[in-house]
């Protein structure tokens, strides 16, 4: 006759379901690498953008995002992924934190930048420093 029988659709559904097993997995941590390369341009530009507060400021930092000359990265519009962004001050150094609010797995994760240009955090797509 003509048509399909219920073995091979059945076939084709365990086939269909065997690849949507090895493909989504691979997808999302490409989608993860994505949110971390923003994060990570984020935080370069609140490390630039202390050194220069620091240079028209006597040497003082600040812990306010605002009081930089960036877009700041908490606001929505501006950043694509779900990332909050911090910057905790032990003067005269800093450390720009972002840290992932959303992501599965990866919620919860941080990647910190010192003013020294050291990358830390917990976040597996973290930057490596040299040496590491």
């Amino acid at each position: 006759g003509k048509g399909f029988t219920l073995t091979e659709l059945m076939i084709v559904v365990v086939i269909l379901a065997v690849a949507a097993t090895l493909v989504i997995p691979r997808f999302s941590a490409q989608s993860e690498r994505g949110a971390a390369a923003e994060a990570v341009a984020h935080l370069s530009a609140i490390r630039q953008a202390e050194a220069s507060h620091a240079l028209e400021n006597n040497g003082n930092i600040t812990t306010d995002i605002n009081d930089l000359d960036i877009d700041n990265p908490n606001t929505p519009a501006n950043r694509k992924f779900d990332y909050t962004f911090d910057v905790l001050v032990p003067p005269p150094a800093f450390t720009a934190i972002a840290t992932r609010v959303s992501g599965g797995t990866f919620a919860g994760q941080t990647i910190t930048l010192t003013s020294d240009g050291t990358w830390g955090g917990n976040h597996p797509f973290r930057p490596a420093n040299p040496g590491d």
